[in-house]
């Protein structure tokens, strides 16, 4: 059998969401993803996946598809699909950054080469640590009533990670956690609280918020509170207060890694699969978070099933993924996928079940891409 790559092929599908989704980066009443089909030469076929959305990587479905088009699938057709490193290098050295673009392109790989393999992805990346993974639920950015209720039917789903979205006002932002924290109280549950900023807070008000709500409670961790660019102002959030600090938009790359941890301005690191360049890349930040004795999670870009199963098996293999994930958001706030057997389905009290097919273990509903 040939394990060489013969096509590369990006198509763009476009999904409404459920409800309007509210960070503080920006809005959205529908989210457009990039699927990639890697075809090798003997007619294998992988599929990869990555959901930007501008405001938070600078990248669309469709500058992925131009990139991947024009620049990317010419310089890997033709090499072994074993051969990630080399087709890494040889994505680095023809364009700069792009990393969701490479990311789908990485995972369809995977996919490819666990199904030639007949092995499910986690075994080409570190084989199974963990069965079940536990997962945290995000809640965007709501009233103080929306929010009480939300969470009062996520704790009845057997969650115990609430993830909220913060950021665009420190006042409604207290007020919120506390919306929470009472509906946590009032249903007598073991539930823990983080804070997600997306960058929309300013150093002082981050530190102002923070220590207010480790005052009156327990915080799990803040994740990116400030702008990704200001990573001596996530030092001094970090050395200001309590509550473990969790990096995220600042975390492209394993050089991003190498400046965290020489700076030493977080305890966590959020690895988006689709964010990094893929699971190969995934897999080496994970390994320089773990030496610096950090831990990680992986969260959510509001991916469809491809991601999410990508997501998935980077968790279920890496030890240092220590942290409850919050990959499965997007199989929640979109109406529909675009795989068979929707990721949902996988989820039972609050944790999900990895599956032992071969690749990513999804099946594409292909009509949908075509």
């Amino acid at each position: 059998m040939s394990h060489h790559i013969k096509e590369v092929n990006t198509y763009i599908v476009e999904v409404p969401l459920v409800n309007e989704w509210k960070i503080s980066l920006y809005s959205s009443k529908v989210r457009q993803h990039a699927i990639v089909e890697v075809v090798t030469e003997d007619g294998v076929k992988g599929y990869g996946e990555a959901s930007p959305s501008p405001a938070f990587m600078g990248e669309t479905a469709e500058t992925i598809k131009l990139v991947n088009d024009q620049y990317l699938a010419p310089v890997i057709t033709g090499l072994p699909l074993q051969s990630l490193s080399q087709i890494h290098r040889n994505m680095d050295q023809t364009i700069y950054g792009q990393s969701a673009a490479k990311s789908a392109i990485d995972i369809a790989i995977h996919d490819a080469w666990g199904k030639m393999e007949n092995k499910p992805v986690y075994d080409l990346v570190g084989g199974l640590y963990r069965e079940e993974i536990p997962l945290t639920y995000v809640i965007g950015m709501k009233s103080d009533e929306e929010a009480y209720e939300e969470a009062v039917k996520v704790m009845n789903l057997g969650f115990q990670t609430i993830k909220i979205k913060v950021g665009k006002d420190p006042v409604r932002d207290i007020r919120v956690v506390q919306s929470i924290r009472q509906a946590i109280k009032d249903n007598k549950k073991d539930v823990r609280i983080r804070l997600d900023g997306n960058q929309g807070y300013h150093v002082a008000d981050a530190i102002k918020v923070i220590r207010e709500l480790e005052e009156t409670g327990d915080l799990k961790s803040v994740e990116q509170p400030i702008e990704k660019w200001n990573i001596f102002g996530l030092k001094e959030i970090r050395s200001a207060v309590k509550t473990p600090i969790m990096a995220d938009e600042l975390v492209f790359s394993i050089h991003d890694m190498t400046n965290i941890i020489k700076i030493g301005c977080a305890d966590i690191v959020n690895l988006k699969i689709c964010k990094v360049g893929g699971i190969h890349q995934a897999k080496k930040i994970a390994g320089m978070a773990e030496a610096a004795g950090m831990t990680c999670t992986i969260g959510s870009n509001l991916e469809l099933g491809i991601g999410i199963a990508a997501s998935m098996h980077v968790a279920a293999s890496t030890p240092v993924i220590v942290n409850p994930s919050d990959f499965i958001c997007g199989a929640y706030l979109h109406e529909h996928d675009i795989v068979q057997t929707p990721m949902w389905d996988l989820v039972e009290d609050g944790k999900i079940r990895v599956s032992n097919a071969a690749g990513l273990g999804v099946h594409l509903a292909e009509d949908l891409i075509k």
